[in-house]
């Protein structure tokens, strides 16, 4: 009987692997998972049609047992069917992962940069970049003990001059 049950509770769970081009960052199973895609956000829980979809920058939620977990994602493909979801980023970060501190430079140095700018191209790209500071800044400060597995940071490369 309880064999029965544990088979049955790991039916009704969400198979979420994350690759980066540095290979698998993430695996795990979730009760439910909402990711930002470019048209919004998407939900899936087991039992998901399939779908492909584009992602944006965004925080990805992962909801288990009762805890949320969080990254910051920043672009990349999700591909979901039934019980699985592979989601394919060019940055995948942890909590643990951010440099809260270089996250808050470059949103006050962005923010100071955008009240001076005239230049809408120049705007536009030191949005995006306040845009990533921000989900990484929330993301960073998240309270709960998420046990996410040590690994490399993820660098990138913004030209904001």
């Amino acid at each position: 009987m309880a064999k029965e049950q544990a088979n049955l509770e790991s039916d009704n769970k969400i198979n979420l692997t994350i690759t980066t081009p540095r290979g698998v960052k993430f695996i795990e199973k979730a009760d439910m998972v909402i990711m930002r895609c470019i048209d919004g956000d998407l939900g899936v829980l087991p039992g998901h049609a399939p779908v492909s979809t584009v992602l944006g920058d965004g925080i990805l939620r992962i909801f288990n047992n009762g805890v949320e977990k969080k990254l910051a994602l920043f672009g990349g493909a999700a591909e979901i069917e039934d019980t699985t979801v592979n989601i394919f980023s060019t940055i995948a970060q942890h909590p643990d992962e951010i440099d809260l501190e270089r996250a808050e430079r470059d949103r006050k140095e962005v923010e100071a940069t955008i009240l001076e700018e005239s230049e809408e191209h120049q705007i536009r790209r030191l949005q995006v970049l306040l845009h990533r500071s921000l989900l990484r800044i929330e993301v960073s400060t998240q309270l709960e003990n998420t046990g996410y597995p040590e690994d490399g940071e993820e660098e990138e490369n913004i030209d904001v001059q």
